[in-house]
């Protein structure tokens, strides 16, 4: 009897969860999971490779091809250690990435974003994602244990159930320590849905109000992971140790901060040479003719 690979989903899905994978990826994955055996219930590898070579044709870049195998390397990762199917993940190859150049939203832009008549929960959101860099998800499940007034510091919750620690400037402690004030629940940005008493916001609810808030001042759109760009180009372009930044970023490894920042990294090594170089003074020159 041919085993029905959908009835697998759910505890495939527990499991990642289980292993610490986001929410969101968690749920990205199981909807490519869901969507492919929609149209292939028992798939091969050619079936596969099949069905991402239309998603390319349709214009998908290497990076969205790459999470499509990722999810599907998983999914079919665990029914292969179970012995429920036999396609082995490691067929599926990821693509080379191209890390083109982020859109980094000007100094100017940023100021008339922070600058503008907002909320308390706004303000909050917008200082800490130009002041530390955090992703929008580790953003939204901030928890109020977790930040340290005194220390101004706050443990964040990363990726793959990572914490790491992320440092404030005057101004957000500032700002933090007066809208800290009036909550009382687990959550930084507690969700005001009926549905979700309890919880935290979700991503889309930044998302969209950094939108009205770019439209209301009016400058062009900027995203929350546009504003993870800004801070870590900022701070490489005005000296800061690569690594630092990494670790700010929540990489897992310092090679991708320099893939993603190569540009701002050359400039900054470009600059220091200008300074630094033994030719730079005059009398240099004399002394080596």
């Amino acid at each position: 009897m041919s085993v029905n690979l959908r009835d697998h989903i759910n505890t495939w899905y527990s499991e990642q969860k289980l292993k610490g994978l986001v929410e969101t990826t968690s749920n990205s994955y199981r909807r490519k999971v869901e969507v492919l055996l929609g149209e292939y219930p028992r798939p091969t590898e050619l079936d596969i490779k099949r069905y991402l070579a239309k998603k390319q044709e349709f214009g998908a870049c290497s990076g969205t091809i790459a999470n499509y195998i990722k999810a599907y390397r998983s999914f079919f990762g665990y029914l292969s250690e179970r012995g429920l199917y036999n396609l082995d993940p490691r067929c599926l190859k990821l693509p080379k990435i191209r890390h083109k150049e982020r859109r980094v939203p000007s100094d100017e832009d940023v100021a008339k974003l922070l600058s503008v008549v907002q909320s308390q929960e706004d303000k909050v959101a917008q200082l800490l994602l130009v002041d530390t860099g955090i992703r929008v998800t580790e953003l939204a499940s901030i928890k109020l244990k977790n930040i340290d007034i005194e220390d101004a510091s706050i443990v964040v919750n990363g990726k793959g159930g990572k914490t790491r620690v992320v440092y404030l400037s005057e101004s957000t402690i500032e700002h933090l320590r007066g809208y800290t004030r009036t909550l009382s629940g687990e959550y930084l940005f507690p969700s005001t849905r009926a549905d979700a008493k309890g919880e935290y916001r979700n991503r889309t609810y930044f998302e969209k109000r950094l939108r009205e808030l770019c439209d209301k001042v009016g400058i062009e759109r900027i995203t929350p992971h546009q504003l993870r760009h800004y801070f870590a180009t900022y701070t490489l372009s005005r000296g800061g140790d690569i690594k630092a930044v990494s670790e700010m970023l929540g990489h897992a490894d310092v090679g991708i901060t320099l893939k993603i920042y190569h540009h701002t990294n050359a400039r900054a090594i470009k600059d220091m040479h200008q300074e630094c170089s033994p030719l730079r003074e005059r009398e240099a020159v004399y002394a080596f003719e």
